[in-house]
């Protein structure tokens, strides 16, 4: 898993022609050689859990070997080459995985967002080439220290290695001022988040230091605090309560550290994906706000018209107008009949601007610096921008001389699903006045495209990238939790034998591995939260929190994935095959 994650990391951060072709440029290439390395030593850590769990199952037969005589440099070369043998085929099988992941993720983002990406490759060589040779170092590595530390151990030890532990009692008075200065922090880095627009750049570093601090020593009291209390209540003396949680009180030194990372990582990727996917989905309200006509056509061709009729959803308003060389005379019945739609960007107290459609009227359209008067002289044919506009009685128009044009203009109920329609519209125009040309009429669907050109590479990078980073943080969760299987096993064993049933063992699984994955969970999601307070506030993103609940889905979907993975593995492990009890 860590292989393929890797790979399709680096397929995209070393396809330099990719990576440039992307509105974000050098800037992202830069960004793409930190995220490297951040990766690289997630994957250390990765595959030393990974490697731990392997080797925790044969400890007990390494001691054997040495009690019945084995030379300790056998032992190590053994050692050395099962890890190699095991590293090489999980990279290879990891990449093959990960090049599958990369078309399947590459082909549903690029589908379901519509964008155009060029460069990407699901089978990219020097990605294939670079996590093969770093994966084989990385095992390379790990043989030889499981080797040196196999070597320098006592078979004896060995033997025992099961039984052992260094977890101590924690003093109650060390806790509760822990506990209390960790949720102090927490709630002061989330209140930096808050007030960004006091605080600015000062909020993020207060947020980053803060936060990193109280969710560390949240993890190292809290939890432990939180067990002492459900210890002494009722629920320790129903089934195998006391042993579910002793278990957990056991485990929550090792797992202290782990649980902060994942955690702060993990709201990390869920809070990109949320920016990633809320600046996207915030280009129809952005489009909308510029303009409430989606296409504007004059005098539209045959062809023109057949795409326009295509468009779904639609309503269309029909204005006459007749030119001269310095005014644009328009019916004043039409604009009686079907009043010109106008949008504007409205603030609400202290959140986002949202754009607004409304209802203009002859005295706003016949006033130049209204902004009814400038929606419509940018719907206008490109030609005609230059002139005045005037609204003149119907008697009136007809005595002008000259050939009277019909101005259609086009409005969508959902501009996202009309997007090909209505590409495909202005892409005639195009051909028509000129691309240049084009981009300056104020049409809702240029300004859509523009923004989604810019914004699309970045959701693209960034759902694909927190996916990935999402499953791996979630995998190394899982192998640290499944490499303390094995010395459980006993106590399995002993349960079982005293006629504990299969059913009460496996409900005592779930709720011990549920906490593990689910304390992190919820305090990721707490982060994020408030996190997008920054974004709010700063104005930057108008629907945050219903993007966040999409994004919040899938967290939820992909934790309770590995969640039901680790609970079958542990416990498939754990639980003895021959039942005891009658």
């Amino acid at each position: 898993m860590a292989s393929a994650i890797f790979y399709m990391f680096e397929a995209i951060a070393l396809n330099k022609k990719f990576v440039s072709s992307t509105t974000v440029g050098q800037n992202a290439r830069a960004v793409f050689i930190l995220g490297s390395v951040l990766l690289i030593i997630i994957t250390l850590v990765y595959v030393f859990y990974a490697n731990n769990f392997l080797m925790s199952m044969r400890k007990h037969d390494y001691g054997l070997f040495m009690m019945l005589g084995a030379k300790r440099s056998k032992i190590s070369k053994l050692i050395s080459f099962e890890t190699l043998i095991v590293g090489a085929a999980s990279t290879l099988l990891g990449i093959v995985a990960g090049i599958g992941l990369t078309k399947i993720v590459s082909s549903f983002l690029i589908t379901s967002l519509e964008i155009p990406i060029k460069y990407f490759q699901a089978i990219y060589v020097p990605a294939i080439w670079t996590t093969l040779i770093l994966f084989m170092i990385l095992f390379a590595i790990a043989g030889m220290i499981n080797a040196g530390v196999f070597s320098r151990t006592a078979a004896l030890k060995l033997l025992k290695s099961e039984n052992q532990t260094d977890w101590k009692q924690p003093k109650t008075k060390r806790l509760v001022i822990q506990a209390v200065l960790g949720v102090l922090l927490l709630s002061g880095g989330y209140y930096a988040m808050y007030d960004i627009r006091q605080l600015q750049v000062g909020s993020i570093w207060i947020g980053l230091i803060t936060i990193v601090a109280g969710t560390y020593l949240i993890f190292n009291s809290f939890f432990v605090m939180l067990l002492e209390r459900i210890q002494q209540s009722s629920l320790n003396s129903k089934g195998i309560n006391n042993f579910t949680i002793a278990q957990l009180k056991f485990r929550i030194r090792d797992y202290t550290k782990i649980l902060s990372v994942v955690s702060l990582l993990f709201a990390l990727a869920l809070g990109a994906i949320t920016v990633g996917i809320g600046f996207q989905s915030d280009i129809p309200e952005i489009a909308n706000g510029n303009n409430a006509y989606a296409i504007s056509a004059t005098n539209p061709s045959a062809k023109m018209s057949s795409l326009i009729a295509k468009v779904e959803g639609k309503t269309t308003s029909h204005y006459q107008q007749k030119v001269t060389d310095k005014v644009v005379y328009y019916r004043s019945s039409d604009f009686n009949k079907s009043p010109l739609k106008y949008s504007a960007f409205v603030l609400k107290g202290n959140q986002a601007g949202l754009s607004q459609i409304k209802t203009s009227t002859l005295k706003q359209l016949k006033d130049p610096q209204s902004p009814a008067y400038q929606q419509l002289s940018s719907l206008q044919d490109p030609s005609l921008k230059s002139r005045r506009i005037r609204f003149i009685s119907d008697t009136t128009f007809d005595q002008l001389r000259g050939r009277t044009n019909e101005l259609q203009l086009i409005r969508v109920k959902d501009i996202n699903s009309q997007y090909r329609s209505l590409k495909s519209v202005m892409d005639l125009q195009k051909t028509e006045f000129g691309s240049q040309t084009v981009q300056l009429m104020g049409e809702s669907i240029v300004l859509y495209s523009m923004l989604k050109s810019m914004f699309s590479s970045m959701e693209f990078m960034g759902v694909f990238l927190g996916i990935a980073f999402l499953a791996m943080l979630a995998s190394c969760l899982m192998f640290k939790i499944l490499s303390g299987a094995q010395s459980d096993k006993v106590r399995f064993e002993m349960l079982n034998k005293i006629g504990t049933r299969k059913k009460v063992l496996q409900h005592s699984i779930m709720l011990q591995i549920l906490g593990l994955f689910g304390l992190p969970a919820v305090l990721g999601l707490l982060d994020v939260a408030f996190g997008l307070q920054m974004f709010v506030k700063a104005n930057l993103l108008y629907h945050a929190y219903r993007t966040f609940a999409y994004s919040s889905i899938g967290f939820l979907v992909l934790y309770l994935i590995y969640y039901g993975v680790t609970v079958l593995i542990y416990q498939k492990i754990v639980i003895p095959k021959t039942r005891s009890e009658k």
